[in-house]
């Protein structure tokens, strides 16, 4: 038997697991490393999980987060946020964030106002091409969107497992080309694609995105 186990909802107490976990992850690929000058990585841990819980809770009718536990050490390992259409609001509420108390939102709302979160500002329309594939593939029809941090599998199983019990397909992005063969690998169509090259920003690599939907 494995030791992980699939937790179905994030609460705020997971905060700074959350936070190593998601922010290890995105430190792996040189386009958000290239983001944060002169700032470590812990310092922008630490600063995430000040803004973890209002992330949490925003939009908790429709978002849906999950998470990876692993049981050897207790450490959050995957986590994924799936956003659902407001027709199915009252759906997989196991999933959802617990709510707080109005005044537990107010100490993670000045939590949130309070971190640091400056990334460069040198990079005018970086992400002016994605936001266009995903404005130009968003399907017409009601869709689950998909983003994860961490360890793949289970998350995306439940996912799916989830769309289909909803009817609905699952709309996402994908960076890099693990990613893509990750999805691929469940069965999702790639319906768009773009490279940037990011030597103009002094790294050798190139920021890989891709568009996908599993219907």
């Amino acid at each position: 038997m494995g030791t992980h186990v699939l937790v179905h909802n994030c609460t705020v107490e997971d905060t700074e697991l959350l936070a190593r976990n998601n922010i290890t992850a995105f430190w792996e690929m040189t386009w958000w490393r290239m983001l944060w000058i002169d700032t470590s990585l812990d310092t922008i841990i630490k600063n995430s999980a000040l803004r973890m819980p209002h992330n949490l809770l925003t939009g908790r009718l429709v978002r849906r987060h999950q998470k990876i536990i692993d049981h050897g050490t207790g450490q959050i390992i995957g986590y994924a946020r799936w956003i659902l259409p407001e027709v199915c609001a009252p759906c997989w509420l196991e999933a959802q964030t617990p709510d707080v108390s109005e005044d537990n939102k107010r100490v993670f709302e000045n939590q949130f106002a309070e971190a640091s979160w400056a990334i460069r500002d040198d990079m005018p329309g970086f992400d002016d091409p994605l936001e266009q594939m995903m404005k130009r593939n968003s399907p017409t029809e009601p869709y689950i969107n998909h983003q994860r941090k961490g360890i793949a599998s289970l998350l995306l199983e439940s996912g799916i497992k989830q769309a289909k019990k909803l009817n609905l397909s699952i709309f996402l992005v994908a960076i890099g080309s693990k990613a893509l063969a990750l999805y691929q690998k469940y069965g999702f169509d790639l319906v768009d694609q773009n490279s940037q090259d990011l030597r103009p920003w002094g790294f050798h690599d190139s920021y890989d995105t891709y568009i996908l939907l599993k219907r």
